[in-house]
């Protein structure tokens, strides 16, 4: 019993192979199930990647432009459609992760996953296949055989106790991830890789603040579900952020640096500029490989939030 993936190459030739002694099936993402363990890294069937610039349209279909402005464009490479494997271009322009596959800035997922206590993904092993290009595959399991929180009716109470758990023990989500999507019904966290520990308030408020919006965009009733259980209530954009300011004094965050003027707006905004972007965003990435691309993004954040900001 065994599944072979494939390599591709930009001109959608097979160079290479990965051998795993395991039938695997596929789940989402970049995870396969086999016939009692996980696999991450393994391969996706290829729909698209993110390019920030596209020379040529002649090798792709499908190109659209993103709102998000740092993956620039949605493309769909033509030599590689209805192909199932690993192809040798970034995912995702600013980070050296192959499509379908797992480099170096992944492998926080490894320790990360041994200290912060509400892991739900134990790994089982580390196979560097590709040493030149630093891409790694991960063999492991999930307490929670991989059901999400939205998906599959996350208890409030559970998400509550998570939150608590991240702010009292210092991990952190980065601020403009859709965190809601790692989390479980239980309240556990199904890829740890990007958490990171820090005390510090902008991190802090991130984590928050990156909680509750993704909730939002996910699912508003169970938004408002977890706001009912916590006595909080959503009226505007405004009530992310304090809302998120809220459920850090209630953890015995000092919140005193965020309410710098006592007025409802001018604060919403000192707390956005000079907290909430200041924080680690995507770019980053929780292992601090990418500071510079990390700095870009942050730059790029403030200048457009801070002309929207400017007709409010």
């Amino acid at each position: 019993m065994h599944t072979i993936v494939p390599i591709y190459n930009q001109q959608g030739n097979k160079t290479n192979q990965i051998v795993i002694k395991d039938d695997l099936t596929y789940v989402r993402g970049r995870v396969w199930k086999g016939t009692k363990h996980y696999y991450k890294g393994t391969g996706i069937p290829y729909k698209f990647h993110h390019q920030i610039n596209v020379e040529s349209y002649i090798d792709y279909e499908d190109v659209i432009e993103t709102d998000i402005f740092y993956l620039g464009y949605r493309v769909t490479k033509k030599v590689w459609k209805n192909k199932t494997g690993i192809f040798q271009s970034r995912y995702q322009p600013f980070f050296p992760d192959y499509i379908g596959g797992c480099s170096v800035k992944e492998k926080t997922i490894v320790d990360n996953s041994r200290v912060f206590k509400r892991s739900s993904v134990d790994i089982i092993d580390v196979v560097n296949y590709d040493p030149f290009n630093k891409q790694y595959y991960f063999k492991m399991d999930y307490k929670c055989n991989r059901k999400e929180y939205i998906e599959d009716n996350g208890d409030p109470k559970k998400l509550t106790e998570l939150l608590e758990y991240m702010l009292d023990s210092e991990w952190n989500f980065l601020w403009d991830k859709a965190a809601i999507s790692d989390v479980t019904p239980d309240g556990l966290i199904s890829d740890t890789a990007d958490l990171f520990e820090s005390d510090e308030l902008k991190h802090q408020f991130g984590t928050v603040y990156s909680l509750l919006f993704s909730l939002y965009n996910s699912d508003r009733n169970k938004y408002a579900e977890f706001l009912k259980l916590n006595n909080l209530t959503h009226e505007d954009t405004t009530d992310f952020i304090y809302n998120s300011v809220e459920l850090l004094d209630r953890n015995n965050i000092d919140t005193i640096p965020l309410i710098k003027y006592n007025d409802r707006l001018k604060d919403y905004k000192h707390i956005i500029l000079e907290h909430l972007l200041q924080g680690r965003n995507c770019a980053y990435c929780s292992c601090m490989l990418f500071v510079h691309e990390g700095d870009m993004v942050r730059d790029d954040y403030i200048k457009r939030i801070t002309e929207e900001l400017k007709v409010i």
